[in-house]
């Protein structure tokens, strides 16, 4: 934090008009070349042995070879004096809010497979992921909040619907893998020990894992992170099959949580957005130059399509830009 910190401050000042200025002054790095190049103070700068422990040590390993700013607005988010809120019981309270207004109109199950806009409006043809039939609905628009990493297998026509700079930001935006392996426990034999709450940082494959901050006290089953990785951590567990990231997790959590880890062990689960046919990708994250380049055309309506997901917006990989995005597609669809 260092090295970031009088940016940081400097942007708390006035954010609205000071983020500007340190993404035109420092977009077109990466986070490592920044701390390569950049003299923390003092005309000082970071050994290559120091960079390689911050990436470690602050999770910020996957975002060296990744724009600066976007870095920078992680660590910016995490110094939030407001802090973070949490949806007691669950994530997914809050799609499921929406369903007594939607519910009917909601059709599941389907593949957006092509999109064909017309002068009176845009049809959408789909297919029902069960049995492979095709169908189609017609609009006076469409709101697109899949990835754009999906999007590139969407059919667009006339495919010069969509101006070039939009197709160059869908094929262009970054997505960051990511992967999680939870692991279930007979007890919360960590607490015993004294964890309570917290995470493990590694140079071990698993790389990040996490103690449950809920039911601290509990007897029972626990659940656990074992493992959390981006980037190429990631696609380190993409290659093994379930049952290996299972394995090779538990040896992992051993070597430093002790043997205990087999004899306590129940079952285990694993999901990569990676290979996630819906997702293709653990959440967007731009590359050094690109949030000057694409961010414009990444929200720019393209005639009767218009786009909304975090991946729109700033805030990458959060429920805030998801959130953000489509209170901007609100107003644009009733302009």
């Amino acid at each position: 934090m260092l090295a970031v910190q009088p940016i940081i401050n400097f942007i708390k000042k006035n954010p609205e008009k000071n983020w500007d200025v340190v993404v035109k002054d420092f977009g077109r790095y990466s986070t490592g070349q920044f701390l390569k190049y950049h003299p923390y103070q003092y005309n000082t700068y970071f050994s290559p042995v120091t960079i390689e422990m911050i990436g470690v040590l602050l999770d910020l390993e996957g975002f060296l070879e990744r724009s600066f700013v976007e870095t920078l607005r992680f660590l910016y988010i995490m110094q939030e004096e407001s802090g973070f809120c949490e949806i007691v019981g669950g994530n997914d309270r809050l799609p499921k809010s929406f369903l007594p207004q939607l519910e009917e109109n909601i059709i599941y199950n389907q593949k957006l497979m092509k999109l064909h806009q017309h002068d009176n409006g845009v049809t959408a043809f789909y297919r029902n992921e069960e049995t492979f039939e095709y169908s189609s609905i017609t609009g006076d628009l469409v709101i697109i909040t899949i990835p754009f990493s999906t999007m590139r297998f969407v059919e667009v026509d006339p495919f010069d619907s969509i101006s070039h700079e939009k197709w160059k930001a869908i094929r262009e935006l970054h997505y960051m893998p990511a992967t999680k392996i939870g692991i279930q426990f007979k007890s919360r034999f960590w607490e015993e020990q004294g964890q309570l709450g917290g995470r493990i940082i590694t140079d071990l494959p698993i790389r990040y894992a996490y103690y449950p901050s809920h039911g601290i006290g509990e007897k029972g089953p626990a659940m656990m992170l074992g493992s959390y990785t981006w980037s190429y951590d990631a696609l380190l567990w993409d290659g093994l099959s379930k049952g290996d990231r299972i394995y090779y997790t538990l040896q992992n959590l051993a070597t430093i949580l002790g043997g205990q880890v087999y004899d306590e062990f129940m079952s285990g689960i694993s999901k990569s957005w990676t290979l996630d046919p819906y997702a293709l990708g653990g959440f967007a994250l731009f590359q050094a130059g690109q949030e000057s380049e694409l961010q414009p055309a990444i929200i720019k309506p393209e005639g009767r399509l218009y786009f909304a997901g975090d991946h729109t917006t700033l805030y990458h990989g959060w429920i805030q830009g998801a959130i953000e995005s489509g209170v901007r597609v609100a107003v644009e669809v009733n302009d």
